[in-house]
């Protein structure tokens, strides 16, 4: 393994943005993770675990520190019967090629999961979810390095607190653990999760098989978002996330919708809400579009035209002060026109506090 210094960052996330990391190195296992954070520890450097790069924004500056880049690969069958098959995946692996071959195979529960960039150690980070399904319900362990103990431990699908787009990955112990490879229990039985609305609508009073969903799923997305692999349409996903509201604040909305808008677009609105048990799904798209946000431009980026949850590299030159402008004109316009506070998905990566706090992020 080898430790480079002044590696720009912009090639390895799909925004196609971001300054130098002062030192990059690619990790294969622990003894690799072992060697990188021992280098971290004496020359006294912050650490950032690097995977597919889908949902990251990495500062214009750069990040002044070690970046490090997971490239296990590995797809294994463990354990299989009439029912199920469990598989064993390196986090480095392709997330969509992974995918593809489970359906391939006939192994159901990623399907909905189709189409989204990235390694698949992101997947357990994130809880990443679509189309009526999540990460969490697949999952059935994930293999870390505890960078705290220099230890391989495993995690129960139970000790990994997955909630919406949220991982203790992410969360309580966000930097401590390196995902090496995470175990999935898939179905060989017909498992078809059509609740979604766009899947429920394409596949109307039909039975599909898996490549169907998948194809529906891929269609659906691309609709939506521009993958970000096309030229010029750099992007990481979903930049904002959806609202979950309780009763109260539900009403509140209400309010605020009525009166900057109409009774009418409330009652739309509200056909598009889910209740998830005591909280109100809210779809931010929706919201986006309301206050007339889609197509916002600064700079080289811009809010995408056909799902505004996006904000594109449009020009393919877009600086991270461009999109940080886009997101900013977004958060301040949905909290003074509606009174909401909307959170935002990527990770940020070698922005200043002040920044942060802009976006809702606190060090």
């Amino acid at each position: 393994m080898n430790i480079h210094s002044s590696i720009l960052l912009a090639p390895y996330t799909t925004f196609k943005i971001g300054g130098p990391a002062k030192f990059f190195c690619e990790i294969k296992d622990q003894f690799d993770a072992l060697t990188a954070f021992e280098f971290a520890k004496k020359e006294n450097l912050s650490v950032f675990v690097l995977g597919g790069g889908s949902n990251l924004l990495v500062s214009d500056r750069g990040f002044n520190g070690l970046v490090i880049r997971v490239v296990n690969r590995g797809v294994e069958v463990i354990k299989q019967d009439n029912s199920g098959v469990s598989i064993r995946v390196a986090s480095g692996e392709n997330w969509d090629e992974f995918v593809s071959f489970c359906v391939k195979n006939g192994w159901w529960g990623l399907e909905n999961l189709s189409h989204i960039p990235g390694s698949t150690g992101a997947i357990a980070v994130q809880n990443v979810g679509a189309y009526g399904q999540e990460a969490k319900n697949v999952i059935d362990s994930v293999t870390v390095f505890d960078t705290a103990t220099n230890q391989i431990l495993s995690f129960k699908n139970s000790d990994c607190g997955f909630a919406y787009r949220t991982s203790i990955f992410n969360t309580s112990q966000k930097g401590r653990y390196i995902i090496f490879d995470i175990i999935f229990k898939l179905k060989k039985t017909e498992a078809p999760i059509l609740s979604y609305k766009d899947l429920a609508e394409w596949f109307e009073n039909k039975f599909p098989d898996l490549e169907k969903i998948r194809n529906a799923v891929i269609q659906i997305r691309d609709r939506k978002f521009p993958f970000p692999t096309e030229a010029k349409k750099g992007n990481a996903g979903s930049f904002f996330k959806n609202l979950q509201l309780n009763a109260e604040q539900y009403g509140i909305l209400k309010e605020a919708v009525v009166r900057e808008f109409s009774l009418e677009a409330w009652e739309k609105l509200d056909t598009k809400v889910f209740k998830e048990g005591s909280l109100y799904k809210i779809p931010t798209a929706f919201l986006l579009e309301l206050c007339g946000l889609k197509g916002v431009e600064i700079g080289g980026a811009c809010i995408n035209a056909n799902q505004p949850l996006v904000i594109v590299n449009k020009t393919g030159e877009a600086t991270s002060s461009d999109v940080v402008e886009v997101a900013k004109t977004v958060l301040n316009t949905l909290k003074s026109r509606l009174g909401v506070c909307v959170n935002i998905e990527p990770e940020l990566l070698g922005f200043s506090q002040s920044e942060l706090r802009d976006l809702g992020r606190v060090l």
